[in-house]
């Protein structure tokens, strides 16, 4: 359903968990927008419906919400194998791109619009300080999570990825439970 934009109050019943007179009640009570087709059936917009549950502070249900998009930006195979993996227990239905260094990172962005970027310091070409810098600096981008991952912790190159706008910085060997802990607080998933 996650495709789906257009919901019947079946659907959405269904979707919420509740009795369909429910949501018809809603729909009744201007509380719930909706339009009727030619044939006076009830039809509900999905954008609506999520407009709708935020404003009630209800839960989104995960078939209705959208994938969490997470782009991993990192040149070494095994590293990004071992990030997929770990992302695999996040328990959140999400949606993975890799870039191999920074000037793709800078493509796959505009296209991929992800909501986190797991990204490595160390990285051909374009570093991931010069990546972090230009996705903070850009009114587009700048909301966009960033978690710095590196193989050459430092004090130093710690604070300076983090004065850059990082959100979080993590040195590799990643530790698998303070990698998921950071990456459900950076897309603000329960625990």
């Amino acid at each position: 359903m996650k495709d789906k934009n257009i919901f019947t109050t079946f659907e959405a019943a269904r979707l919420l968990n509740c009795d369909l007179t429910t949501v018809i009640k809603w729909v009744n009570e201007n509380k719930l927008p909706a339009y009727r087709t030619p044939g006076g059936h009830r039809r509900i917009r999905k954008e609506d419906l999520l407009n709708f549950l935020k404003q009630y502070n209800m839960p989104v249900p995960d078939k209705l919400g959208d994938a969490i998009k997470i782009l991993i930006v990192d040149d070494d195979p095994e590293s990004v194998e071992l990030i997929i993996g770990y992302l695999m227990k996040l328990g959140k239905d999400h949606e993975c791109a890799v870039a191999r260094d920074g000037f793709e990172a800078g493509r796959k962005i505009t296209d991929f619009k992800p909501g986190l970027v797991i990204l490595d310091v160390k990285l051909p070409g374009l570093n991931g300080y010069q990546v972090c810098e230009n996705l903070k600096k850009d009114e587009a981008t700048k909301s966009i999570r960033i978690m710095a991952v590196t193989a050459y912790a430092s004090p130093e190159d710690r604070h300076r990825m983090l004065s850059l706008g990082a959100d979080a910085y993590l040195s590799k060997p990643l530790n698998n439970e303070q990698f998921i802990k950071t990456a459900k607080k950076l897309l603000d998933i329960g625990e």
